[in-house]
């Protein structure tokens, strides 16, 4: 991919939460949820962000979309720095977010042809007194009837709302669209439905996706890209085919073994990964994954690896001894 490609550039992205433990507590500790991430997302890519619960990749989401403050980094869309102050209409037309329950995103009092016009209206895009007519045609691009225009969230199944929220995000044509585990509230057979429905609008618009995940099943039949998060860090950045192929990072390889547990080929290795795992002393220098990885040495709890090209491997990993 070329420089001119990059759709979205964030550099030394931090998000740190302060709070204290009891009433008595003097000094305020800090939750790192995002710790100086930095990546590329190039046009008309599907670029996954993966890792298990509390690893940052939700926060991340809001940060781009403009739902959560930074605490430091840089964030630039198209070469310009990202700000939802003064520009900041902008901005959001181009950069929308589709949330992981479809029905506590919608308003319940609102009807549908509403929801889905509104951010339209609101942009100038179209008229207040059109937003029926436009609402419709969006509804019938996301594969659902004109009778649905007129109803209420709860008198929608939860597939036919995540359509909604997509026909919702559509409504101003965005560029780049953030997917946060779209399809998890849904069963297996309306899950389908909606990613082939996102892949075949992606192909349509030449949209770019960020898709949120802890679900490595679904990246591995859609993504383009991996970027693999652990403690608020990036530990991997690789290609779909080469990250499945083998991941780099020690981290990457038990989240890939853990998707596979029930694979009998790989149950055995998957359980050796799990009973590796060192007990974890709150480590606050070195790799935050110092104390969990059942490859670290010495320096990996003095030195903090950053993230680095692999020679001949084409992807990126933050770590002292990648597998190659």
């Amino acid at each position: 991919m070329k420089e001119d490609d990059v759709i979205l550039a964030v550099s030394g992205l931090s998000k740190h939460y302060k709070y204290y433990k009891s009433l008595f507590d003097v000094k305020k500790n800090v939750i790192k949820a995002v710790d100086g991430v930095t990546f590329n997302v190039f046009k008309n890519e599907i670029f996954a962000v993966v890792g298990e619960t509390g690893c940052g990749k939700s926060t991340l989401s809001k940060l781009i979309a403009g739902l959560a403050g930074k605490t430091s980094g840089e964030i630039k869309f198209k070469g310009e720095p990202l700000d939802y102050g003064i520009r900041g209409k902008n901005f959001r037309k181009k950069i929308q977010i589709l949330f992981q329950d479809p029905y506590s995103s919608l308003n319940p009092k609102k009807k549908i042809y509403k929801i889905v016009s509104y951010p339209a209206v609101r942009n100038g895009i179209i008229r207040k007194k059109d937003r029926l007519d436009f609402a419709v045609s969006r509804l019938k691009n996301v594969g659902l009837s004109e009778n649905a225009a007129l109803n209420y969230p709860h008198m929608l199944s939860g597939g036919q709302r995540q359509r909604v929220g997509i026909a919702r995000c559509l409504s101003v044509s965005p560029e780049l669209l953030i997917l946060d585990e779209p399809v998890s509230a849904l069963d297996m057979s309306i899950s389908a439905q909606i990613l082939n429905l996102l892949t075949d609008l992606k192909e349509e618009a030449g949209m770019t996706y960020i898709f949120i995940t802890h679900d490595l099943k679904l990246v591995r039949h859609i993504a383009d890209r991996v970027c693999v998060m652990y403690g608020g860090k990036i530990m991997e950045i690789a290609k779909s085919g080469d990250f499945f192929d083998k991941p780099a990072h020690p981290y990457s390889n038990i989240l890939y073994n853990s998707m596979m547990f029930f694979d009998s080929k790989n149950k055995n290795e998957a359980l050796k990964n799990k009973e590796t795992i060192k007990p974890d002393g709150g480590k606050t220098t070195g790799c935050v994954y110092f104390n969990k990885c059942n490859a670290s040495q010495d320096i990996c709890g003095k030195l903090e690896p950053q993230l680095k090209d692999i020679p001949n491997g084409g992807r990126s990993a933050a770590c002292f001894f990648p597998f190659s």
